[in-house]
Parts: structure tokens; sequence; C-alpha cells
């Protein structure tokens, strides 16, 4: 399944682009399941995981949370 992180703000707010209103996200990968695609992100983000696919930048503040697509179709 394709993971997807979604950019995350100093609040937990998602982060969108001004002009589109879409989400900023990153695309992870096609992985087996969300331990590995999570471990992936952090390595790939420079980032910890904090909580359930969340994971926060090592620099400065705000993060992530990683989805596959169906999740991410629903939000």
């Amino acid at each position: 399944m394709m993971y997807i992180a979604i950019e995350l703000g100093p609040d937990g707010g998602m982060r969108t682009f001004p002009k589109t209103v879409e989400y900023r996200t990153v695309e992870i990968g096609e992985f087996d399941n969300k331990a590995d695609a999570v471990s992936n992100a952090c390595h790939q983000l420079n980032c910890r995981q904090i909580f359930r696919g969340v994971i926060r930048r090592l620099k400065g503040q705000g993060g992530y949370m990683v989805l596959n697509t169906q999740d991410y179709a629903e939000v």
C-alpha cells in the first residue's frame, strides 16, 4: 500500500499551500505495513515517531502524520 506524510504545523494543524488550500504532502512509498512506512518516513524526513504514525522534526517545530492513500482520501 502507498503511504503519504502530511505536514503538520507547530500547533498540530495540517499545513496547506496558501494558493490552492491543498495539504502539503510528501510521498513516502509503497510498504506492506504502517510500521515500515513510519520508519522509512523518519529516515527520509529526519524525524522521530512520537505517537501512532505522528512524527516530529528533530530540528524546529512541527512534523508529519503518516497515512496510507485510503486514509488520506478520507481526510
